[in-house]
């Protein structure tokens, strides 16, 4: 990718510097190519200079190195392909101050050469003029290189944002699938239709929490993250419903700082970190099940059980923690990690800083 990304942006120099040059040189070639036809009006004896074959040919060789280096140098500088790569000031003082020393450095080169093809100018005079000429070619090499960048990350955010959405619509898509399952429905109804019979209130809470999680599911592709808090509270509504399926086999440890609520994350993050621990871990009188989730001073969220692997293992998609992880890369931040140790399963998840408007 980065190959091709490469190659374009040298074959959009080479046009580019082509085209600067024709640009400003154009009476020049045109002297070159029609002689005194073109050049007719003025003084006779600098129109013959002006438009000497080999000092035109040298003058517009000149003008493209110049153009088409400005644009390798900058390449490697101000990086147009690099999303990462911030155009600070310290950069972009080191792109002008090495495209000053650049330029420099060739104009006296051609100076020093030029005589042995051209007359005798004036050298002090034509340096200045050749380096007001240099720097305003760098100066359109820069522009160019600003909007190639623009461009790109134009594309690139739009490519990201249609990539995010169609992870989080996955995403959503699985877990209102697993929610939606024969399974899921016939323990959900069961709880309910036990509820209404034992303890109607707590039947009318559980109808509330379950249209909740289902709402949250189905609204979370209008956002690509949410607060933590927001993640919460529909983390407490979906943990009402799995823990009166579990009861006190289920243990649900919480230690989240107030100061993190305000981080944000994908939407459905928490529910697919205890949907992957239910799904995957015995759950039972024998083996109760104890999940954490906490936050760290370095604004990670981190979610962890101990591994109590099933006699029948559940065979799963594995698409929740690898959308999980894309839906991170996508969003331009730190990726998750998970850490498989013998006694325990942890994923650690980096929390967004809010921006501040």
């Amino acid at each position: 990718m980065q190959g091709s990304l490469t190659r374009k942006y040298f074959g959009i120099a080479l046009l580019l510097s082509l085209l600067i040059c024709i640009t400003i040189h154009f009476p020049l070639l045109l002297g070159a190519l029609f002689g005194d036809e073109a050049g007719r009006g003025g003084d006779g004896g600098h129109r013959r200079e002006v438009f000497d074959h080999g000092l035109a040919i040298l003058e517009f060789l000149n003008s493209f190195l110049v153009t088409f280096l400005v644009f390798t140098l900058n390449y490697y500088v101000l990086k147009p392909f690099s999303r990462y790569h911030k155009m600070n000031f310290r950069i972009i003082s080191i792109a002008i101050l090495s495209t000053f020393l650049s330029v420099l450095f060739l104009s006296l080169i051609y100076i020093a050469i030029k005589p042995f093809v051209g007359s005798e100018i004036s050298i002090n005079r034509h340096l200045d003029e050749l380096l007001i000429q240099n720097f305003f070619c760098s100066a359109l090499v820069f522009a160019a290189i600003f909007i190639i960048r623009l461009i790109y990350q134009k594309q690139t955010y739009e490519l990201e944002n249609e990539q995010l959405r169609t992870e989080s619509l996955q995403s959503q898509f699985e877990s209102l699938k697993n929610q939606m399952s024969p399974h899921f429905l016939f323990n959900t109804l069961t709880a309910l239709n036990s509820l209404i019979r034992e303890s109607p209130e707590i039947a009318e809470q559980y109808v509330n929490h379950l249209a909740q999680v289902l709402r949250y599911t189905l609204q979370g592709n209008e956002k690509k993250t949410v607060t933590l808090r927001e993640e919460m509270d529909f983390t407490d509504s979906y943990l009402f419903l799995i823990k009166m399926r579990y009861g006190a086999n289920l243990t649900i440890k919480t230690n989240i700082q107030e100061i993190h609520m305000s981080f944000e994350l994908p939407p459905l993050t928490i529910q697919t970190l205890l949907e992957n621990a239910v799904k995957h871990n015995e759950i039972s009188n024998r083996k109760p099940l104890t999940i954490e989730i906490q936050t760290t001073e370095n604004a990670y969220l981190v979610v962890s059980n101990q591994v109590q692997q099933k006699l029948t293992p559940e065979q799963g998609t594995g698409i929740g923690l690898t959308n999980l992880s894309k839906q991170f890369q996508l969003l331009g931040e730190r990726d998750i990690q998970i850490i498989q140790e013998v006694n325990e399963f942890r994923v650690i998840i980096p929390l967004i800083k809010p921006v501040i408007l």
